[in-house]
């Protein structure tokens, strides 16, 4: 593979040549800086844009040049990276040794069409599309209520620290979605084209140069942008005393979440000590709380650590009935503190860095998951490939316990849910 970085003013063109696959894939990013009230516009533009265009102005159209471009797969999404909200827009397509020598043309010629032609109407998006989409966002924000894991999480997050984007719902919020009318999504989608720093991405049996040209014709961008702030966030609230936080639910299962600050810890501790401490704590099904809280005490349905490495934050996650809250808590917290101390043995971290080396040869299996190594090449400066394998492997016990010490208790949120008896017995 060569990988090949053009900065071209307006955006960066990143691309990987290999001829290990038969599809090219592009992931093309729009990047800002995050603000709570934009999370919704965003992910309500991000929709749009792939619905219809003003030359494919109905879906049936989309999809015939779809199969024209021979069944070319494209979606989107919008994610929140720290101190960031990305939009990202993927295609993938057939290269030209099974299609035909003008593939990239037409390809380039359709992304072109998305984003500098929308379907637009007296500078407003159309209504008909317009309408659709708003109601699938208002589908897509309601459905958190229905799901009191992912609404645990929120909580927590939300009671840590309300102003890291962590605690920010990442589907939008309806309040938000009430605002956005035909008339301020065109204009919050050109202001997007203005400002937001743009990379795009491609893998594939491609022609660098030629993908350079392609890109300097269809991306009638001018706008320089640059960009110095910081994906990670690095300013969280520590608590001395941790916050604990008690709700009920109308569900049977109870969900117990802990909160972690992940204190001054350097790049290295933060993206290869952490994967083994995480992996021997819980993040494996022989790790310390999956065998103390599950399988010796019977305390929980599930459980397992999470690192949110960007945004300074360690969670534990488990799914309880209420009566086991206190018992789970201290077994839990005694676990941690064990991480501390260093009871854990040679064997573990062995195991921990041989599941990390695998997964890691994974990713170069499917394009997509190479491409997201040089975007986190890019976004966060991490390394690639065998810098990777090179620095877990000099992962220490010594390195896993002064991490450890530097975790701190934030906030405890539990869900309370309702036993079988206790509606009998109200």
């Amino acid at each position: 593979m060569k990988y090949t970085k053009y900065d071209l003013g307006s955006l960066n063109l990143h691309t990987v040549k290999t001829d290990k696959f038969k599809t090219v894939t592009i992931k093309i990013k729009f990047k800002k800086e995050i603000k709570k009230e934009e999370i919704t516009i965003r992910n309500f533009l991000s929709e749009i844009l792939l619905r219809t265009t003003k030359k494919y102005n109905t879906e049936r159209l989309m999809n015939i040049e779809k199969d024209n471009l021979y069944s070319i797969n494209y979606a989107s999404s919008t994610t929140i990276s720290g101190n960031y909200n990305i939009m990202s827009f993927d295609f993938v397509y057939l290269n030209s040794k099974y299609t035909n020598e003008n593939i990239d043309e037409d390809v380039f010629d359709f992304i072109h069409e998305i984003f500098f032609n929308p379907n637009i109407e007296n500078n407003k998006f159309k209504k008909d599309t317009f309408k659709v989409v708003k109601e699938y966002m208002r589908t897509i924000i309601k459905s958190e209520k229905e799901s009191p894991s992912a609404y645990a999480m929120n909580r927590l997050f939300e009671n840590m620290e309300d102003k890291n984007p962590i605690s920010f719902k990442a589907d939008g919020y309806i309040e938000d979605l009430d605002k956005i009318e035909e008339k301020n999504l065109f204009e919050y989608y050109k202001e997007t084209l203005n400002k937001d720093i743009i990379d795009i991405f491609i893998i594939g049996d491609i022609e660098p140069n030629k993908i350079k040209k392609l890109v300097d014709e269809k991306f009638h961008i001018k706008t320089f942008k640059k960009t110095s702030k910081s994906h990670y966030v690095l300013d969280n609230k520590i608590r001395l005393i941790p916050n604990i936080i008690k709700e009920k639910s109308k569900y049977k299962q109870s969900y117990l979440l802990l909160g972690y600050n992940l204190c001054d810890l350097t790049p290295f501790e933060l993206n290869y000590v952490s994967y083994i401490y995480s992996s021997i704590l819980g993040g494996s099904g022989d790790s310390k709380l999956f065998n103390e809280v599950r399988e010796k005490n019977s305390l929980c349905y599930n459980i397992f650590d999470s690192f949110y490495r960007i945004n300074g934050v360690m969670m534990i996650y488990a799914g309880i009935s209420k009566e086991n809250y206190e018992k789970a808590v201290n077994i839990i917290k005694k676990q941690v503190k064990e991480m501390e101390k260093g009871i854990f043995d040679e064997e573990e971290i062995t195991k921990a860095k041989a599941s990390y080396i695998s997964g890691l040869k994974e990713i170069e299996d499917t394009p997509s998951s190479i491409l997201n190594m040089y975007v986190s090449k890019e976004y966060l400066n991490l390394e690639l490939f065998d810098e990777r394998i090179n620095l877990i492997n000099k992962v220490t016990k010594k390195d896993i316990i002064s991490l450890a010490k530097k975790l701190k208790l934030n906030t405890i949120y539990f869900l309370e849910g309702e036993d079988k008896n206790d509606k009998k017995r109200t």
